[in-house]
C-alpha cells in the first residue's frame, strides 16, 4: 500500500505533488528546488542550491523513516553543466566514501532560476 510522507521540515511544494511517497520497503521523494525555508527564495549560488535541495531530500526520507545511509539513487537535474563540481563537493560532504548511485542532467529549465533540483529513491 502506497502511504504519503509529509513534513513541516521543508518547504511546501507549489506543484499538486506529494513530498515523498512510501510502500514496500522502499521511499520515492519528489523533486525538490533549493528554496530557503527561512525566506521562501532560492539563493544564487550553486553550491549552496545544491546543498538546499539534498537537504530538503534527506528531512523529507527522516520523515519517512529513512536516512542517508538508505539512498539507492539520486536524480540532480541542472540547468548548466558548469555547476557539477559544486553538486560534487555536496555529495562528498554528506556522503563521503560511500556515496551513492546518481544521475546528473542537464535541463533547459527548472523554474524560479533554480539551477539545481535533486529527487531520490531509497529503501525504507
Amino acid at each position: 500500500m502506497r502511504e504519503l510522507v509529509t513534513t513541516d521540515a521543508v518547504p511546501a511544494s507549489t506543484s499538486p505533488v506529494s513530498l515523498a511517497t512510501r510502500g514496500g520497503g522502499m521511499v520515492w521523494v519528489s523533486g525538490q528546488m533549493p528554496r530557503d525555508p527561512a525566506t521562501g527564495l532560492i539563493p544564487a549560488d550553486a553550491r549552496r542550491q545544491a546543498e538546499l535541495s539534498l537537504d530538503h531530500c534527506l528531512k523529507i526520507l527522516k520523515a519517512a523513516g529513512s536516512g542517508p545511509d538508505k539512498v539507492m539513487i539520486i536524480w540532480v537535474y541542472v540547468t548548466d553543466l558548469s555547476v557539477k563540481a559544486a553538486v560534487n563537493s555536496v555529495f562528498r560532504d554528506v556522503f563521503g566514501d560511500t556515496p551513492p548511485a546518481r544521475n546528473l542532467v542537464a535541463v533547459k529549465d527548472i523554474g524560479d532560476d533554480a539551477l539545481v533540483e535533486m529527487s531520490l529513491i531509497a529503501m525504507a
